[in-house]
């Protein structure tokens, strides 16, 4: 059977994935066509390629362009909760928007040294400094950890909580910096060869940014990460190594 039809080999980048990345992807009627073009040209049908033939099982879905109800970012903690929502969504595309272009996350020690190999920790490695993890790969950590062929459920046990968590507010007001636990279970879809339900665990500091105090759209600038001693659940840090793609 001809599947040229059915299956549209993207090697672009984009798709929430790092600049330089080629990933494959099949092309929906639900696709993106902002992030695949090329999707537009595609000859889509209400069939899809069975799952008996092995290049087709293996490729992902291009993401979805259709977006969910979020906050619009005119207050620091909207950015939290919406990135909450577009976890909770699987939204990649609307989860990098509450980023800024200039965000870094600043991995655990233990995560990295887990995986050295993700993260080349170069020598004298100052956190505060030195960015191993930036803007680029953190597309390539949304399309992992948002994929619908994965996982099925997003469950937070723990977010940012006005009423109980740190906040630090900076005297010209474009920088607010929120200090709280996360948990949360992703829930594997049956059959995608996830064979546990993949918990994350720790404590985060995140700065939220806004270039001007009037009129003023936030976005996360700085993600730290901190490991909970007495849980065995992973990291953010471990996460990111493991769903990046």
């Amino acid at each position: 059977m001809d599947l040229r039809p059915y299956l549209c080999a993207l090697l672009l980048a984009g798709c929430g994935l790092a600049d330089d990345a080629q990933v494959e992807c099949r092309c929906t009627a639900d696709s993106d066509l902002n992030l695949f073009p090329a999707c537009a040209d595609a000859l889509l049908s209400g069939e899809r390629p069975g799952a008996s033939n092995p290049f087709a099982a293996r490729l992902p879905d291009c993401p979805t362009g259709k977006r969910i109800p979020i906050l619009e970012p005119t207050r620091a903690e909207y950015v939290l909760f919406n990135i909450k929502t577009t976890f909770e969504g699987f939204s990649p595309v609307q989860y990098l928007d509450q980023l800024d272009e200039g965000f870094w996350f600043i991995p655990e020690a233990e995560g990295m040294d887990l995986y050295p190999e993700v993260y080349h920790l170069p020598e004298g490695y100052v956190p505060e400094r030195d960015t191993l993890w930036t803007y680029a790969q953190e597309r390539s950590f949304a399309a992992g950890l948002l994929d619908k062929n994965r996982f099925q459920r997003v469950e937070f046990r723990r977010w940012y909580e006005s009423a109980k968590d740190q906040r630090t507010i900076a005297e010209d007001g474009r920088s607010e910096v929120f200090f709280f636990p996360y948990e949360l279970d992703l829930i594997p879809v049956s059959g995608s060869g996830e064979e546990e339900i993949f918990g994350i665990k720790g404590r985060m500091e995140v700065e939220v940014y806004t270039p001007t105090a009037e009129n003023p759209a936030w976005s996360l600038r700085r993600w730290q990460d901190f490991r909970d001693l007495a849980s065995a659940k992973k990291t953010w840090t471990e996460a990111r190594a493991m769903l990046s793609r």
